[in-house]
């Protein structure tokens, strides 16, 4: 558009700033939210029988619905708890800055799914009553000497043998002296629906639920769970990534987010000319090859593979070549009236990250943690 190279930028030592303002461009953070709360505000509009709304709400009617938002999944926390206060029944946050920044927003229980490590973090969760998950006997102490002895998520392992007591620990917490409220557990593999270790996770789960009388309420549905195993929703759900249209199986959740930039450069490529660092795919016929202003430094996978299918406009088009810190390649060859300044959509409710993700070896939530920081966000409301 300005007939700028990427070697004029390096020469003349363009800052990014004037590019994009010769450009007519925001920086890409700029339009990162611009689907998330749209699609919220829509799903809590949708009737009840409607996928998205069923995840949140009703696929379970008879449990209640804790949201797990990800500051890092390119969205804003607080307009997130904004548009989905009425449609969650609490919120489960790692972090605890995090939880302290909902607490400000939401009145509504919050659930520390890691716990408190020390006597501060433990302070902190009892002004603002957190409920909090242990999952270590360090941990039941540190709770024990200075928090009530309420709002506890015990959390066993069943199988998946990464946090949680064993059943056979579990005759010493009787020494402990403490009272679960939710007795809690995660499936190792939600996603699919036909793997035996869902069962046997759940056979554990529910032999330790009836030898502790005690603890009344159950939790140990993600997202994936929710929409597979929904006769398991039991008392608490905890849906994540599906409130942003992320899931490795076989539903198609519609995705809330869109990631996309624009394209800087168009180049004519010559059969049997190579595109991009190493050379990596060489042109078996004359090509039109265009740059998008995006790349691994925004969190856009180096190790996407060339064929990979990205939108501009209606058009699906092949990445072609490497992808380097600041460029994604793309082939639209195909496309006659390619300009530039075209929005290029890697993912978006048009392009599922489900299907660039699988195709890659990724998973979703991985492709959305990966969004940088420099990645600026805008939120679109409806």
């Amino acid at each position: 558009m300005c007939r700028v190279s990427m070697s004029q930028v390096r020469r003349h030592r363009i800052r990014t700033k004037k590019l994009l303002k010769e450009l007519a461009l925001q920086p890409l953070e700029y339009y990162l939210q611009s689907r998330f709360l749209r699609w919220a505000g829509h799903v809590t509009r949708m009737d009840m029988d409607r996928l998205p709304r069923m995840l949140l709400t009703s696929w379970c009617p008879s449990s209640r619905v804790i949201g797990r938002p990800r500051m890092s999944f390119g969205h804003s926390l607080k307009k997130f708890v904004e548009k989905l206060d009425d449609c969650v029944d609490g919120y489960a946050l790692v972090r605890l800055d995090e939880a302290l920044q909902v607490r400000d927003l939401s009145k509504k229980p919050i659930l520390l799914m890691q716990g408190i490590y020390d006597d501060e973090e433990a302070l902190i969760a009892k002004r603002n009553g957190f409920m909090c998950v242990l999952h270590t006997q360090e941990q039941i102490r540190t709770y024990s000497r200075n928090l009530e002895n309420k709002n506890i998520w015990l959390k066993v392992n069943t199988g998946m043998n990464r946090l949680g007591f064993s059943e056979n620990v579990l005759t010493d917490l009787n020494l402990l002296n403490i009272k679960p409220s939710v007795l809690m557990s995660h499936l190792a593999s939600s996603d699919d629906l036909y793997n035996p270790s869902n069962n046997k996770q759940f056979k554990v789960f529910n032999n330790i639920f009836e030898k502790y009388s005690d603890i009344k309420q159950r939790s140990i549905l993600n997202t994936g769970g929710i929409i597979n195993f929904p006769e398991h929703a039991y008392d608490w759900v905890r849906c994540g990534i599906g409130m942003y249209g992320g899931f490795n199986g076989e539903e198609n959740l519609k995705t809330a987010i869109t990631f996309k930039s624009k394209i800087i450069s168009i180049n004519n490529v010559k059969k049997g000319d190579s595109v991009g660092y190493g050379g990596r795919i060489t042109a078996n016929s004359d090509k039109k090859i265009a740059s998008v202003y995006c790349g691994y430094a925004d969190g856009f996978p180096q190790s996407i593979i060339d064929g990979t299918k990205v939108m501009i406009g209606e058009h699906e088009v092949p990445i072609f070549g490497r992808v380097s810190m600041d460029i994604v390649t793309v082939d639209v060859t195909d496309i006659p009236d390619i300009q530039f300044g075209n929005w290029v959509e890697f993912w978006s409710p048009k392009n599922s990250i489900n299907k660039i993700s699988n195709n890659n070896s990724f998973i979703s939530y991985e492709m959305m943690t990966r969004i940088d920081n420099r990645v600026k966000k805008v939120i679109y409301e409806d």
